[in-house]
């Protein structure tokens, strides 16, 4: 789905081309929304760019270059969008989740000349990634195999704890009681010899949308969740995961979870 970057502010400047017309300042950009193979950005709408008799649009412009976005002259970049645009917001689909990309956004004139870049905000960066939402078992250390209690975090995939180490598991859920857990593989009592590392960082609770990068960087190797909350996980590769705790039923020990992926390893924002 989505994720969330802001910046705030407005920029805008007005020059005399030789033949007459006016080049138009560019927009300030505001935010950038990850999905899963797409990007949406959006900028500011300002009456003084989209009143002058010389405005007719925006284009925008995504690159995995970002130096290539810093040229005065926009002639020679590539558009994204096929047609000019007149809203202030333009979704690029079929982005890969391997690469992060830059996004620019440059006003266009009568004279179809594409304007500089707005100097506060060059560009927005953004990477898409998979979400997923799965139902799980909360493992009860009582028994000695948990069915659906451990999980890979780049597929989705639900797996018994026994084959935690064989299957690549990223984390595991346990019960005691009242109280839940998310917990590195490697702590496992049973199967943790071999097992994964993955560190974890619990925010509370919060807007799944809302939280746009790592707001804090994850230390601990378990963390006790309630519903509601948000929890920060980085796993043995370095890939930034935004988990959510959807519900949690003590009854029947199950817990639903939204999570984001970031593919992307290293790269701290969702």
């Amino acid at each position: 789905m989505r994720g969330f970057l802001f910046i705030c502010g407005l920029f805008l400047v007005f020059i005399l081309s030789c033949n007459g017309a006016v080049t138009i300042g560019s927009p300030e950009m505001t935010a950038v929304f990850m999905g899963s193979t797409y990007l949406r950005v959006f900028w500011e709408r300002n009456e003084s760019i989209e009143n002058n008799a010389d405005f007719v649009g925006y284009n925008v412009y995504i690159y995995t270059d970002s130096i290539a976005l810093l040229v005065d002259d926009g002639e020679e970049l590539n558009k994204f969008n096929s047609q000019v645009i007149q809203d202030t917001t333009f979704q690029a689909n079929g982005l890969s989740q391997d690469n992060i990309y830059y996004v620019q956004v440059r006003t266009v004139n009568i004279e179809d000349k594409v304007n500089g870049y707005n100097s506060t905000t060059p560009f927005l960066h953004a990477s898409p990634r998979p979400e997923f939402t799965v139902t799980m078992r909360m493992a009860t250390e009582s028994q000695p195999v948990n069915d659906s209690s451990a999980i890979r975090y780049g597929d989705g995939f639900v797996m018994v704890d026994s084959s935690m180490v064989d299957s690549t598991a990223d984390m595991w859920v346990k019960s005691s009681g009242d109280t839940i857990w998310f917990v590195t593989p490697s702590n496992h009592p049973l199967y943790g010899s071999g097992g994964r590392e993955t560190l974890f960082s619990n925010i509370g609770p919060g807007d799944f949308y809302t939280i746009s990068e790592v707001v804090s960087e994850p230390t601990s190797d378990e963390t006790e969740v309630l519903t509601g909350d948000i929890i920060i996980a980085r796993n043995e590769d370095g890939n930034y995961v935004k988990l959510f705790v959807d519900s949690i039923d003590l009854q029947n020990d199950i817990i639903v979870i939204l999570y984001a992926y970031q593919n992307v390893t290293g790269y701290p924002y969702f």
